[in-house]
């Protein structure tokens, strides 16, 4: 919220830099200064860094590094109001609060470096999701029945049963293991330096005990959706000692916005290294058969053959990846193995779809062929069906929703599986877009239906 949160520029031609801010100040709440110290006071500080633009702090970053380490400043370098419209417009289309954590990068293209301070709250994520379902202070109408300005913490993504992890280093205080005693559910509640506290709310299981220290990124629950909930998710509050009294929030039992203290996944390397913090957690995160997070590839022609101009790009691009068919013929993946011998290669199990009533076992039976004759060919990654949101593969006929897709699917690994035990199986790309009546089933709504078999897939 803006009492967190604020962004400083220059006193010279003062409102033609508020106009430079003011889709972005729209757009997440922010408040706006040309006074310095007042910018230093709040826990997160946007600043327009601007040649002269500051005659009595001189360097504006070290000077706020210098009187208030406390808050985390986010240094915009420009030359301009334009300049800066330019970015913070920027930064609203892509839904991006706040630049980088440690550096940043001028208009002449100069790098520039901020330091983390480690006297502050980083909160490292909590989910393996970096989806924010419900933003902190939302839908006051909703929340003022029970006395509050607004959504009192941050709706985080997690599907039932997956990993919530703590946000910083800390002592638990307080377990709650009876789902039905208060409105968070099982949740958990965790101490931390300088006054801060966290709850994580909604849980399905508790892993902690009161006393107990926990690191950043230590697991200390599952996700669930108990207490006042509806669907499964990570319901994340932020307490400060005394911010009630002081009048640092209009929230009730001391509870400010978490979200300028977050640090978001892709961050947390960068963030943990500048801390010095082992950063053992995040390489345990899911693990794959190629040593880089991304490969470059293609697919296959959609009838699985491979013709000599596919051979050539193949070649001459290096590629690493490519995406077969089930009907991919032997002498085509020899001659893939022979262009580039560490080539990863997955299958797509797939056929048209007739408008007979099939069965799960009826589909894997006719598919079982194709599986085990690349799967003796050293073919363990299996993408089962494709665009299952479009009726032309079944939607309307065989299922009418991703939930009714997700168990059809479930079905069809299950009878795959026994039989081709080192095989991951993995959940289809769907057909991007919207609803498309009688053609294609909303893609997000699908997949959000679907989210519960997405998480026990291979991939």
């Amino acid at each position: 919220m803006a009492e967190s949160h604020i962004i400083l520029v220059p006193r010279a031609d003062y409102f033609d830099w508020v106009k430079a801010t003011q889709k972005y100040v729209l757009a997440f709440g922010v408040n706006i200064t040309p006074d310095p110290p007042k910018a230093g006071s709040m826990e997160n500080a946007t600043v327009a860094v601007v040649p002269n633009g500051y005659p009595d702090e001189d360097d504006i970053v070290k000077w706020l590094n210098k009187h208030f380490p406390q808050p985390r400043v986010d240094a915009i370098h420009v030359e301009s109001p334009d300049e800066l419209m330019e970015v913070m417009n920027d930064r609203v289309t892509n839904e991006q609060r706040y630049g980088s954590l440690t550096s940043g990068t001028m208009r002449n293209g100069d790098t520039v470096s901020f330091p983390i301070s480690a006297d502050r709250l980083y909160l490292f994520w909590p989910t393996d999701y970096s989806t924010i379902y419900q933003s902190f202070g939302a839908n006051p109408e909703i929340y003022a029945k029970w006395g509050l300005p607004g959504h009192e913490g941050v709706d985080i993504r997690a599907p039932m049963n997956t990993n919530i992890y703590a946000c910083a280093d800390g002592e638990v205080y307080r377990i709650e293991k009876d789902p039905d005693v208060h409105a968070y559910g099982k949740h958990v509640r965790i101490r931390h330096p300088n006054g801060y506290r966290t709850v994580y709310g909604h849980l399905s299981e508790v892993k902690v005990s009161v006393g107990q220290k926990v690191k950043a990124k230590e697991l200390i629950g599952k996700a669930d959706s108990t207490g006042n909930s509806t669907g499964s998710h990570l319901h994340l509050v932020l307490k400060k000692d005394g911010a009630t009294d002081n009048g640092a929030t209009d929230f009730r039992g001391d509870i400010i916005d978490p979200t300028p203290f977050l640090v978001y996944p892709h961050q947390e390397a960068q963030v943990m290294e500048a801390l010095n913090v082992s950063a053992e957690v995040l390489a345990s995160r899911a693990t794959f058969a190629w040593t880089r997070p991304c490969l470059v590839g293609l697919n296959a022609r959609d009838d699985g053959t491979m013709q000599e101009v596919d051979y050539t790009v193949v070649k001459t691009a290096q590629l690493e990846a490519i995406k077969i068919f089930g009907n991919t013929p032997s002498t085509a993946l020899n001659k893939l193995r022979k262009l580039i011998p560490n080539v990863f290669i997955m299958a797509r199990i797939t056929c048209e779809m007739s408008q007979t009533i099939e069965t799960p076992q009826t589909w894997a039976a006719r598919m079982y062929g194709d599986v085990e004759r690349l799967y003796n060919q050293g073919i363990r990654y299996f993408e089962i069906h494709q665009s299952p949101n479009l009726q032309m593969y079944g939607l309307n006929h065989l299922w009418h929703s991703g939930g009714g897709f997700g168990r059809w699917w479930m079905d069809i690994v299950l009878h795959l599986k026994d039989p081709f035990p080192e095989a991951r199986f993995g959940f289809p790309g769907v057909s991007p877009g919207g609803q498309v009546e009688g053609q294609r089933m909303d893609a997000k709504i699908f997949l959000e239906q679907a989210d519960e078999t997405i998480q026990t897939a291979d991939w």
